[in-house]
């Protein structure tokens, strides 16, 4: 998702190869989400949801919302200090008013724009309190599915075979649809009787062929729905213990930090060489990736930092205060 959005904000003469489809990779996250949301909530949620939902939603803000915040005024304070735009991207006051209660997304791209999908994700949050029944323990999961499925096969026909949507109802529906596929799937992991997640394997190879050779995007939902059926649970078999590397623990460990990073570190690097009368767009094409790569890497740096000493901090702070008032309203 970094090099994609390097592609398009920052750097397009680079040209970085391998991305056309990067933004992709948040399809991937709102089924992830879905499925650990299911897994680590969704059945208190399901059971009693008047008892469990404050705690959830907290949880959830404690997760999310510092960060957001702390990126979004580090957006603000670049634009402010250099003035600068970036095509596609909105510094309005009316996209500045909905940011601090997470509806960004109904401006389009604005401000910290990857943030968009933080403003859906916290969207799909507020439906599982009410839909958690439904999804984890509902009747007819297959149905519930092929529902799912159906929205997101309209809104690829409706757009020409995209879900490169983020912005207003199409983003919604996005979400929501991947979301609630991830929950169904946790359902299918849960049961007894399981695929052989060797089919799993060779089905999500074949939808990740079908999605390369159309230019439709939904078959590599597909894929990634197998992948994740196929690897949750696995230490030593087949890839898995790559995902549970050191390293691939750490890179998912900051993956929010760099996540949320990333535009305004560019944007910042961005400002800094306009102001030294070294404008990106200036930059050659092998520049342009030797600085992409570059950035990358400071991003990376920026978002282990933020991670160990702002991200875990305050949400350690925020669940301790959740903790408080939960006594309160028990006492």
């Amino acid at each position: 998702m970094v090099a994609f959005h390097f592609n398009i904000f920052f750097l397009p003469q680079a040209r970085l190869p391998f991305v056309g489809r990067g933004y992709l990779a948040v399809d991937l996250f709102f089924l992830l989400s879905g499925f650990v949301m299911a897994h680590v909530y969704g059945r208190e949620l399901a059971e009693n949801r008047q008892a469990h939902w404050f705690r959830f939603a907290m949880a959830r803000f404690a997760r999310i919302y510092p960060l957001f915040a702390l990126t979004t005024l580090a957006m603000i304070g670049t634009q402010v200090l250099s003035g600068m735009d970036i095509r596609f991207v909105s510094f309005s006051n009316r996209a500045l008013i909905l940011q601090p209660f997470l509806l960004q997304q109904w401006t389009g791209l604005s401000w910290n724009y990857p943030s968009w999908s933080i403003s859906t994700e916290a969207e799909a949050y507020f439906f599982f309190i009410f839909a958690a029944g439904f999804l984890v323990t509902g009747k007819r999961p297959g149905l519930m599915g092929l529902i799912c499925v159906a929205l997101l096969l309209a809104l690829c026909v409706v757009k020409d075979g995209t879900l490169n949507l983020y912005s207003g109802p199409s983003a919604l529906i996005r979400s929501l649809s991947e979301f609630s596929l991830g929950a169904i799937l946790y359902r299918a992991h849960s049961r007894p009787e399981k695929l052989d997640r060797k089919w799993a394997a060779l089905l999500a190879i074949l939808l990740c062929w079908l999605g390369a050779e159309t230019s439709f995007d939904l078959p590599i939902v597909g894929a990634f729905a197998c992948f994740i059926y196929y690897f949750v649970n696995s230490s030593t078999e087949g890839l898995g213990w790559i995902l549970n590397s050191p390293a691939a623990i750490a890179l998912g460990n900051w993956s929010y930090s760099i996540y949320l990073w990333h535009a305004p570190t560019h944007y910042a690097v961005m400002a800094l060489l306009r102001a030294a009368g070294h404008p990106v767009a200036d930059i050659d094409k092998w520049s342009a990736r030797l600085l992409a790569a570059v950035t990358a890497l400071a991003v990376v740096g920026v978002g282990a930092v933020s991670y160990r000493y702002f991200e875990t901090g305050a949400r350690k702070s925020l669940k301790g205060v959740v903790s408080g008032s939960l006594h309160l309203r028990m006492a």
